[in-house]
């Protein structure tokens, strides 16, 4: 009975650690991604909206794994990704940053450093 009891906890524990969010307030998007946000509705493939837990765009869906914080206030997260039109799923690295020039704004880069999306701003 002792070992069911330290098993369930050891779950209860690798449950919790899993649930990684990003530290944001609110959800962050371009114009598409934030009526998305509010309507459900997608008109165009431009939506772009980032949240504690996920990243999103019109083909890509990723749900965060880990997220790390950087001495600069950067985030790193790892995302299990599922992609429009198939049915396997993929791992990818994003770092989001806050642009220096306008805190109001974020940008997403691919783990490479290209730009994912920029000019995300706060959803109303």
């Amino acid at each position: 009975m002792r070992l069911r009891g330290a098993a369930c906890a050891a779950i209860a524990v690798v449950s919790a650690a899993s649930a990684q969010t990003l530290s944001l307030e609110g959800m962050w998007g371009n114009e598409a991604g934030c009526r998305y946000a509010r309507t459900g509705d997608i008109e165009g493939d431009e939506h772009l909206l980032l949240t504690t837990e996920r990243l999103e765009s019109y083909g890509t869906g990723c749900t965060w794994v880990e997220v790390l914080t950087a001495k600069g206030g950067e985030q790193v997260a790892t995302g299990s990704c599922g992609y429009e039109g198939e049915a396997s799923l993929g791992v990818e690295r994003f770092i989001i940053v806050r642009d220096a020039a306008d805190f109001g704004l974020i940008r997403v880069l691919a783990a490479n450093g290209e730009v994912w999306g920029e000019g995300l701003r706060k959803c109303p």
